[in-house]
């Protein structure tokens, strides 16, 4: 691999001068650190850290009339050898992952081309005589600048690619190496600020073992790469860049965002037997998937996965899924500036109902607030946001945003066998107002001529007490439940589990939780209506045979 171009980083001096230049320190740390995150691709990895290093800075000078055209051709140069890099990439990411993960260099080649980002070029160096390097920024700097105000929010983030394509032209033109900092031999845990596209477009299983970020969520493209990959991924760092040593260990852990730079001895150590039990535990997965679930007086049993976006899929149908039990869609309305649309809405959505045809497919609607917040809300702070407006209170709060999203489920329905959840349920009015807007939503697009799906079930979460007390009134007018263990036991014993002072109070075997498990499984039996379980506890093995036994 040594000499392969793979991450648009500068080489180890550019880097260290820069750091000194900004009066950043490069001595070695070797303390051990752990550091927790959010955890955006699951699985565990341990290598050399690799820092991605900061941009390239743009020299700047006049040129004389008679070197105009020196500069035009390196120019071209530049942009065929940028040309030739983003299609092997392209070709390369499209072989190894797909075409959808891929599509983003597509992207890039079209800008690389566009002739009025050439022009603007050509003509600062011809008429400013300035130097190509700084006519390439300043044209790149003001096409973002135009991007990253107009009111489409697709067009808006194409600003980033914009400054990404600049930067690549930038490398070729000063001629630096675009390589990792560290030996490429190595395993390695990339450590960046936000990965970029382009630093991620070679994540090579057989080399990059981690990735570790400040900023970046589960909708980015670092993110969703990684995941595809099956590279283990953390976010929401601080300061990791500057806390990480280049070429030092560290260890990722996917599953529980969880980072630990310099480990010691024995994190190394249990770090192996966990790769050991994981090794085995996925070969008793490959070994027991194509089994049917059944108790042994023959009860059948579905199991199902949890989503949080259409990417998973193809994982869950590879772990022998019988169908997906709970799609989070506030994803795709987190870490963005405005609302999604209808049809890209609707695109997400088929996609997961399409591919898992004709196995159900229960998609949540909106579920925000709480520690869930999307910018472009306009909801004010509020003193306890986990009780305030959330989740089912917040889509009719707006029912117009509501109406795009049911919309979207209701087209996306036709594609296979969709159910529609409702969060944090408390009234039986508020299911009642959900069904109504649901039948709008059909006469609208109806009289647009639309296909959607006419009957879809709709179902409602039980979370909060005062749902579970209610569960026999709710029944009448939902055709489904699932039980949202998490918040349902923070509800019920009033502990907040992320607080270290109470949180041994979080008890998922309390007898107030058990008996409000066990009413709820009657009352759906009782009405002849199907119920499913999610949460912490539903995943958690401890805990099968008491759900499956209640």
């Amino acid at each position: 691999m040594a000499g392969r171009s793979f991450f648009g980083v500068p080489d180890r001096e550019f880097a260290d001068r820069e750091r000194a230049r900004r009066g950043k320190s490069v001595a070695k740390r070797t303390k051990r650190v752990k550091l927790y995150g959010l955890k955006v691709s699951p699985g565990l990895g341990m290598g050399k850290v690799c820092v991605i290093g900061e941009a390239l800075k743009a020299p700047r000078w006049k040129i004389t009339p008679d070197q105009v055209p020196q500069e035009l051709k390196r120019l071209e140069e530049a942009i065929a050898r940028a040309r030739v890099e983003l299609q092997a990439i392209r070709d390369d990411l499209r072989e190894r992952v797909g075409k959808r993960e891929s599509d983003i260099f597509d992207a890039h080649l079209l800008f690389l081309d566009d002739p009025y980002l050439r022009e603007g070029i050509e003509k600062k160096v011809a008429r400013e005589h300035l130097n190509v390097e700084a006519a390439l920024e300043d044209v790149i700097q003001e096409s973002a600048r135009k991007l990253a105000t107009v009111k489409d929010g697709y067009l808006r983030e194409r600003a980033q690619d914009i400054l990404d394509v600049g930067e690549r032209l930038l490398h070729h033109l000063l001629g630096e190496k675009q390589r990792c900092l560290v030996d490429e031999e190595s395993d390695l845990v990339l450590v960046a600020d936000q990965l970029k596209p382009a630093n991620t477009a070679h994540l090579d299983r057989r080399k990059i073992k981690g990735v570790v970020t400040e900023r970046g969520g589960p909708t980015s493209h670092a993110a969703i790469l990684a995941r595809s990959l099956g590279v283990p991924m953390v976010t929401g760092i601080r300061q990791i860049v500057e806390t990480a040593t280049l070429g030092s260990l560290a260890i990722v852990d996917g599953y529980r965002g969880q980072v630990i730079l310099n480990p010691l001895s024995r994190d190394i150590e249990l770090y192996r037997r966990r790769q050991e039990e994981l090794a085995l535990q996925f070969a008793e997965e490959e070994q027991l998937k194509a089994l049917v679930s059944a108790t042994s007086d023959g009860r059948r049993v579905h199991l199902l996965a949890n989503i949080a976006s259409d990417e998973e899929v193809d994982l869950a149908l590879a772990k022998g899924a019988e169908g997906i039990g709970l799609y989070r869609t506030e994803i795709h309305f987190l870490d963005r500036e405005d609302l999604p649309g209808e049809d890209e809405q609707f695109e997400h959505y088929r996609r997961v109902v399409e591919k898992m045809a004709p196995r159900p497919v229960v998609i949540r609607t909106l579920d925000l607030g709480g520690d869930k917040m999307a910018r472009f809300f306009p909801i004010p702070p509020e003193d306890n946001p986990y009780l305030g407006l959330r989740a089912i209170r917040i889509s009719l709060a707006f029912p117009d945003l509501f109406l795009v999203q049911l919309r979207a489920l209701l087209r996306a329905g036709v594609y296979g066998n969709l159910r529609i959840l409702l969060p944090m349920v408390t009234t039986v009015e508020e299911v009642e107002a959900a069904r109504g807007l649901l039948e709008k939503a059909k006469e609208q697009l109806r009289s647009r001529g639309q296909r959607f799906a006419e009957s879809v079930p709709l179902g409602a979460m039980i979370e909060v007490p005062s749902a579970a007390v209610i569960v026999r009134d709710l029944l009448k007018v939902v055709d489904f439940l699932s039980v949202g263990t998490n918040d349902l036991i923070q509800y019920t014993l009033a502990v907040d589990r992320s607080n270290v002072e109470v949180s041994g109070l979080y008890e998922a075997l309390s007898p107030a939780v058990l008996r409000l498990l066990a009413d709820l499984r009657t009352a759906a039996e009782e009405a002849g209506k199907e119920i499913g379980i999610c949460g912490e506890m539903a995943g958690d093995t401890r805990y099968t045979a008491l759900l499956v036994g209640l």
